[in-house]
């Protein structure tokens, strides 16, 4: 029943972010969160706390993915193939309010936390990672904006990507740890998108 609540309420917000004023998005996944949140409390799921080694594991994280992206960056051929991707129109908005507040807060509560907790209470750790990473994936469809074979890898990356954020935070024992990495990876991945483009109009190799 909680389990089914939670898919409920996950499919509600995705409708939104897809009809409602993308103004609003910033607003509406941190309540989201807090509403999740506050179901998980009222029904006694263990979701984790900050620690050290949680901490730690965020940290490494996100420096592996800086890391990853600079070396994107050097290598002449993945520069030029980032700059054919299209800019975001504000990417350091985009990247310190946008994605954290509209996407990563709403759907790391949602997927690696109370879902996972209450699909993991009633069948296990290993079934809430499996199930959870693929809801993932399906999350990540675009509605008529994509090919179906790009679609389907979309789903597919996304999926694997869920999969191991989870591993990742029962690793970490918090939360912390796959929301410092999946506000890294869409992040970093919006900046070094324009540093390419950047670097193309400048006239670098």
């Amino acid at each position: 029943m909680l389990t089914a609540f939670v898919i409920l309420l996950m499919i509600c917000v995705r409708v939104w972010n897809y009809r409602g004023p993308g103004a609003a998005q910033p607003i509406t996944g941190p309540v989201a969160a807090g509403l999740l949140l506050l179901v998980a409390w009222a029904a006694g799921l263990e979701l984790g706390r900050p620690t050290g080694r949680s901490a730690a594991y965020a940290l490494v994280g996100v420096l592996v993915l800086a890391a990853c992206c600079a070396a994107a960056l050097a290598i002449p051929p993945i520069r030029r193939l980032l700059a054919q991707a299209t800019p975001a129109p504000h990417p350091w908005r985009s990247a310190l309010r946008d994605i954290p507040l509209a996407t990563v807060t709403f759907e790391e509560v949602a997927f690696r936390g109370v879902l996972w907790a209450s699909i993991a209470r009633d069948f296990g750790g290993a079934w809430a990672t499996v199930v959870t990473a693929v809801l993932f994936g399906l999350w990540h469809i675009k509605p008529h904006r994509e090919r179906p074979v790009v679609a389907a890898g979309t789903v597919v990356f996304t999926g694997l990507a869920g999969a191991l954020l989870a591993v990742l935070c029962q690793a970490g024992g918090s939360l912390v740890v796959p929301f410092a990495i999946h506000w890294a990876a869409n992040a970093f991945g919006v900046l070094t998108v324009k540093a390419a483009h950047t670097g193309t109009d400048e006239g670098g190799p």
